[in-house]
């Protein structure tokens, strides 16, 4: 049997993990190399991207808009087939946000950053251009498995890509309490990149204010989870019926993804 990881590690890179292994409520699991999630690849190495490239990943889905790819493009092989889907025009989850447009908005308040990033899993769920970048995800997963393993990321691989893995974890019947241990263990495959960002805050003494901010824009946090969940829930009646109904998931496109990433 392989030794599969769930974690993947690259030097310039964090956050990479393979949605390979998870178990589904009717006794499949998913395929491994074929569905990777991750944080942005703008400080890939030429070596990093062969390494990308022979652990079969052939198509990467990029969440961010058109400022965040503008100012950190991804190293790509030329061999790998790019699509862009901006779930917003601009990056409202603060991603890559500046120190001093941070210390503006995030100084004042200890509870800033947290307040933030709950208004923020209410507008991906409800803003219609979040619905459609969704819908559009999961239909390309239904067209480009022939060619190969889809890494799709944001730029810290949390959020957007964290909702993503939500919806498409729940299309391919995976159980919930395995969904949510995805969803938060970008906090253990991103410690590297949390603990420099408060690292800075602290060496500079931009305050306990910021650093109580920064730390709740940095992580994943069940709250978060919880109030998409909730929305969906009471909103839309359910996961079932915002998948089918909200983000127009219809039962051909569910079937194709259950055949191209289940195990028979």
């Amino acid at each position: 049997m392989a030794n599969h990881q769930r974690i993947l590690e690259f030097e310039n890179g964090f956050n990479f993990r393979d949605l390979g292994g998870y178990r589904t409520t009717n006794g499949k699991s998913l395929k491994w190399n074929n569905l990777v999630r991750s944080a942005h690849l703008s400080y890939f190495t030429h070596a990093e991207q062969r390494k990308l490239y022979g652990y079969g990943i052939r198509t990467i889905i990029d969440f961010r808009s058109t400022s965040e790819v503008a100012l950190y493009p991804d190293q790509l092989t030329s061999f790998m087939n790019y699509i862009r889907i901006p779930v917003f025009d601009n990056d409202l989850t603060e991603s890559n946000i500046s120190v001093t447009e941070a210390r503006k908005s995030f100084s004042k308040d200890s509870q800033a950053g947290l307040n933030r990033m709950m208004e923020v899993y209410c507008q991906f769920v409800t803003d219609e251009k979040a619905q459609e970048a969704f819908h559009t995800f999961i239909k390309k997963l239904c067209l480009h498995s022939a060619q190969g393993g889809v890494l799709f990321h944001c730029s810290a691989g949390k959020d957007r890509t964290g909702l993503g893995a939500i919806y498409l974890l729940n299309l391919l019947q995976v159980p919930a309490d395995i969904i949510y241990q995805d969803y938060i263990l970008t906090n253990k495959a991103s410690t590297k990149m949390i603990k420099e960002r408060l690292r800075y805050a602290v060496k500079n003494d931009l305050g306990d204010n910021y650093l109580h901010s920064i730390y709740d824009l940095s992580t994943a946090n069940r709250c978060y989870y919880d109030q998409a969940i909730s929305l969906i829930n009471n909103k839309y009646g359910g996961m079932t019926s915002y998948l089918k109904d909200v983000l127009q998931i219809s039962n051909s496109m569910v079937e194709q993804l259950r055949y191209l990433y289940l195990t028979k």
